[in-house]
């Protein structure tokens, strides 16, 4: 096997051990991640996994990683895709367009990480931080007035937070009206 090939064989064993990391927390939360879990929904021995991840920490650390990495990807692609590009607040309608439009796993996998924010790896709460930087500084220099940008941000989010945690959650009627108003926000700035 060519060294390429060998590259495309880790990486593909890579991310599936990443996909059953994220599987097993999905489905058992945090406290049932074990390598041996992983190994077994990976169906990889774990010697395998041990070689790309060598304790649970590293593979909590890059399974939230990977979480950060897929949002910011969905938020570029967003703001790629703005009706209305190079106007104030769109990196604000792409942030709450791909908070919007997270998936249930996505949702389901950060509610369960979100378990031990007291515990989080440093490596990870990191990651955490300094997206949290990028995202202050995009909405800050988006256009819009800080502290509308602001409210949007925080009202998306609280609208994630309630659905990842089933509370308080809104009828879909009143979602899609959250979800409008806050994009209207974006395109009337004070």
């Amino acid at each position: 096997m060519g060294a390429s090939k060998k590259t495309k064989a880790r990486s593909a064993t890579r991310e599936k051990l990443l996909q059953a990391a994220a599987q097993v927390i999905i489905d058992s939360g945090v406290e049932a991640l074990t390598l041996d879990a992983v190994a077994q929904q990976a169906d990889v021995s774990k010697g395998g996994l041990l070689y790309h991840f060598p304790n649970k920490n590293a593979l909590i650390v890059n399974v939230g990683q990977q979480q950060l990495q897929n949002f910011e990807a969905a938020l570029q692609q967003e703001f790629e895709q703005d009706d209305a590009p190079g106007t104030p607040g769109q990196w604000t309608r792409a942030y709450v367009r791909s908070t919007e439009r997270m998936s249930k796993e996505s949702l389901a996998l950060v509610a369960r990480l979100s378990s031990i924010l007291v515990e989080m790896p440093s490596e990870l709460l990191q990651s955490v931080e300094a997206y949290e930087q990028r995202c202050h500084h995009q909405l800050e220099s988006d256009g819009l007035d800080p502290v509308q940008a602001t409210i949007i941000q925080l009202a998306i989010d609280g609208l994630w937070f309630s659905e990842a945690f089933q509370m308080a959650v809104p009828s879909e009627k009143r979602r899609t009206q959250v979800v409008e108003t806050l994009l209207a926000m974006t395109r009337s700035p004070q």
